[in-house]
């Protein structure tokens, strides 16, 4: 059914979520695996740059400028490659076959393009879990990907701690007026 996935990674905390549940699927149906970053402004962890591509010369930039901005990116791009190659090797120890390809631009754009040029069955993207205005105004990767790819998407959503949802439900026990008779134990993980 799915011999080639599509592995869209990037700097989150979801990454290696969406990694291993890749990892997982690709073992059991004997898949393929595209490992995809794109290398994009607005991806979480990346306030050094500050362009979705490097500028062209001369658009404004004072040359001590333009040789930062030159630098930041340049190490930007070997930070993602080096992810990539780090997570392709991951694969391979786990006998499945891996490439990866990073890009720059819009990241929903770019790897719904991927997915297509690669003829990927299935992409697996994370989500951030933005809602409400924070998904109006910054917008959603794994929203556009849903809507727009021309393959299956599967969505890993980020899982909560147990133990911060315990203690969460205790915190409002505590703050209610039946707290007075409860007998508050620690948190169970």
């Amino acid at each position: 059914m799915f011999k080639k996935i599509l592995v869209a990674l990037d700097h989150s905390e979801t990454s290696t979520a969406v990694f291993d549940a890749a990892v997982e699927l690709a073992q059991k149906l004997q898949a393929s695996l595209m490992l995809v970053h794109v290398l994009s402004s607005s991806e979480d962890g990346d306030s050094s740059v500050l362009l979705t591509t490097p500028p062209a010369y001369g658009m404004g930039l004072s040359e001590v400028a333009w040789n930062d901005y030159s630098r930041r990116w340049q190490a930007y791009e070997e930070e993602g490659l080096e992810k990539l190659r780090g997570y392709q090797q991951l694969a391979q120890a786990a006998g499945l076959e891996a490439e990866f390809s990073q890009n720059s631009g819009m990241p929903g754009k770019r790897l719904c393009d991927v997915a297509r040029l690669w003829n990927a069955d299935l992409i697996l993207i994370g989500s951030r879990g933005r809602q409400g205005l924070s998904e109006l105004f910054m917008g959603s990767v794994s929203n556009y990907v849903t809507h727009h790819a021309t393959c299956s998407v599967l969505v890993i959503h980020p899982q909560r701690n147990k133990a911060a949802i315990v203690e969460e439900k205790t915190a409002v026990a505590v703050s209610s007026p039946e707290a007075e008779a409860l007998e508050v134990t620690k948190p169970v993980a």
